[in-house]
């Protein structure tokens, strides 16, 4: 259905076990996510280090981990601030890295509605997922209200052109953000929505014949992400107040350099 990684027997564990988590508390949502998300959409991340220009990398590195630390460090003190930042730069880059050909209507409809279209249906379990992440009791209620209205306005153009356009990818991405609970929809929309399509455009770009071949190449970059991880955990987020504040504070750390340090040393681009 979606590309090299839509073999049936793939895409029936991935939503059986998403089904299965969106009945389990919260602490079985949140593994879910961080599979989700930290292994198989952050793939197509680990391939950074790879498109970049060989004399640019030792500046590349600097500023990518320099980032990193900038990340943690922002939502240690500030929170209430890191969130937006994050939520904001992560709809801007689903937008700018969907293909120029959809044209900027959808672009601008799937990079914001992958960031409110889980509020539409599950509003109040959006509300406690972003009060536990940090966002200021004052202002939920109208984050909450704007992110459900956006949510409406983008859920219903991206139906609209998932139908006209029988674009089976964007309808079945769109329906699993409305319709499980927040932290999985997010994960299953973000895997067919961004980071599958991007996983694929890497690997073509690299030339790797399949996914085999591409895991090869970055495994040294996503076992540095995991390691990255263990020890922010264990040595840097030992105080945080839950495991929310967590998942959000390694996903901006290891997501933020993506979005913002990698299209300056794109080697197509320089």
């Amino acid at each position: 259905m979606i590309y090299d990684l839509g073999q049936k027997s793939g895409w029936a564990v991935l939503y059986g076990a998403a089904l299965v988590a969106s009945f389990c508390p919260m602490g079985y949502q949140l593994l879910f996510a961080s599979v989700a998300m930290g292994l198989l959409g952050m793939a197509h991340g680990a391939s950074d280090l790879a498109i970049v220009r060989p004399e640019k990398k030792g500046l590349f590195l600097s500023g990518y981990l320099g980032l990193m630390a900038l990340c943690l460090l922002g939502w240690q003190l500030f929170p209430a601030s890191a969130l937006p930042v994050f939520l904001v730069a992560s709809a801007g880059h689903f937008a700018i890295e969907e293909p120029q050909a959809s044209g900027w209507p959808r672009r601008l409809a799937i990079g914001i509605g992958l960031i409110t279209l889980p509020a539409v249906c599950y509003l109040r379990e959006t509300t406690v997922l972003l009060s536990y992440a940090g966002l200021p009791a004052h202002s939920l209620a109208l984050v909450m209200t704007i992110m459900q209205g956006v949510g409406i306005l983008c859920a219903a153009q991206l139906l609209i052109t998932g139908s006209l356009q029988r674009d089976y990818r964007l309808f079945v991405g769109v329906l699993s953000l409305l319709f499980f609970p927040p932290l999985i929809g997010f994960s299953l929309g973000f895997l067919i929505l961004h980071a599958f399509p991007q996983t694929c455009v890497r690997r073509h770009l690299l030339g790797c014949n399949n996914y085999y071949d591409y895991l090869r190449l970055t495994w040294p970059i996503l076992s540095g992400a995991l390691l990255f991880s263990l020890l922010a955990i264990m040595f840097i987020l030992p105080e945080a107040q839950n495991n929310v504040r967590i998942l959000f504070t390694l996903l901006t750390a290891l997501a933020l350099p993506h979005l913002i340090i990698t299209p300056f040393f794109e080697s197509n681009k320089n």
